[in-house]
């Protein structure tokens, strides 16, 4: 939940950023209208300044372009599903130190789960319950029995 927030809170901070900046141009440009806006004589003066002039906001740009792909979901594969999350958690009922818990399915093709370990877990016991039982009882749950599935284990480091 908190990277949606902060992505929330840094679109929010940069719309409002480029909004200031927009509207301080154009009531400067109002009220005088005969004057530049900007003095971009620094940049004419200096032939050293031209390149980062011109490939700052470009890389500015790309990276705030992909940051907002990246936050709406786009190039995310496949759709999550609940049933097969809560089903899951019922599989490593009593396994100490299991973070989160992600089924997503993708497409008819296959099946992603991915679990977030805290330190204090012991790998060796999630793996030992996902290889006897959790695996095949969530794709029982998704209705695919035959569903080849990815397991991804993250253990954080604290």
């Amino acid at each position: 939940m908190r990277s949606h927030i902060g992505n929330r809170v840094g679109i929010l901070l940069v719309g409002v950023a480029l909004l200031a900046g927009g509207i301080t141009m154009l009531l400067a440009a109002r009220d005088r209208p005969g004057d530049e806006v900007l003095d971009l004589s620094f940049f004419t003066d200096n032939a050293w300044a031209r390149p980062i002039g011109i490939l700052l906001p470009v890389v500015i740009g790309l990276v705030a372009t992909r940051w907002l792909l990246i936050a709406s979901g786009w190039g995310r594969c496949g759709s999550r599903t609940g049933s097969g999350i809560a089903m899951l958690g019922v599989a490593l009922k009593g396994v100490q130190g299991i973070g989160k818990l992600y089924v997503r399915l993708v497409g008819e093709r296959r099946m992603r789960i991915r679990i977030d370990l805290l330190p204090d877990a012991d790998p060796a016991e999630v793996i030992g319950r996902l290889n006897r039982e959790a695996v095949s009882r969530v794709r029982g749950v998704v209705g695919r029995g035959d569903l080849p599935t990815l397991v991804r284990l993250h253990i954080r480091r604290r």
